[in-house]
């Protein structure tokens, strides 16, 4: 699913991709966000989202949301709540582009859930976003994943990271923004990092560094 609200395109440069739960909004204890009501902001983050839309990037939400699938949420709710936090952190004077939602559960083995990076891969084609000099805000190892495999930077996100993984090792040399506070100077040193990579592709830096 993807939900637009601007239509301006980065023309061949860099943007900002951000999860959803557990970054904007909190996550529910073994539960789906379902309607508005439930949706909590993060503590800080419309603040820190505001800093980070001064940079004038595009900001895309990239989420999954199986909750679709398995028949607990219709697409049009969804679509509600997308607009409503648009709305809010319109408010805030933040300024999302766009939202691109895999609707899929794991069992569809789809191609636009994360990990894998089919919605990254579309937002650019769509926006003519640079995913080289892109950073992808996440709390989780599917976040980092995703951001890898599309060739973009992943930075992490609050302090209760999630895991589907036995090991931690995929959290090694990231950074991290532990509480709202800091999450404009990490993502801005990280957006800097990029486009130094880019400018010296011979530098060997690495998305995991």
């Amino acid at each position: 699913m993807r939900i637009l609200f601007s239509r301006k395109t980065a023309i061949g440069g860099p943007a900002i991709f951000i999860d959803r739960d557990g970054v904007i909004n909190c996550r529910r204890p073994d539960d789906y966000v379902l309607e508005w009501s439930q949706f909590a902001l993060m503590p800080g983050i419309s603040e820190a989202l505001r800093a980070l839309s001064a940079l004038h990037l595009p900001m895309i939400i990239i989420s999954n949301q199986s909750a679709v699938s398995r028949g607990l949420l219709k697409p049009s709710t969804l679509h509600r709540i997308t607009s409503q936090l648009h709305q809010t952190l319109l408010n805030h004077a933040v300024f999302l582009t766009a939202a691109y939602y895999c609707t899929h559960t794991p069992e569809q083995h789809c191609i636009c859930r994360k990990p894998k990076p089919a919605l990254l891969y579309r937002a650019a084609n769509d926006f003519e976003i640079d995913l080289s000099r892109s950073v992808f805000i996440g709390d989780s190892d599917s976040d980092v994943k995703a951001a890898q495999a599309a060739g973009c930077w992943p930075v992490l996100f609050g302090s209760g990271l999630t895991s589907c993984s036995e090991s931690l090792d995929w959290m090694q040399g990231l950074p991290v923004a532990r509480a709202a506070t800091e999450l404009f100077e990490v993502t801005r040193n990280r957006l800097r990092v990029a486009h130094l990579a880019a400018l010296s592709p011979s530098t060997q830096i690495s998305a995991a560094a």
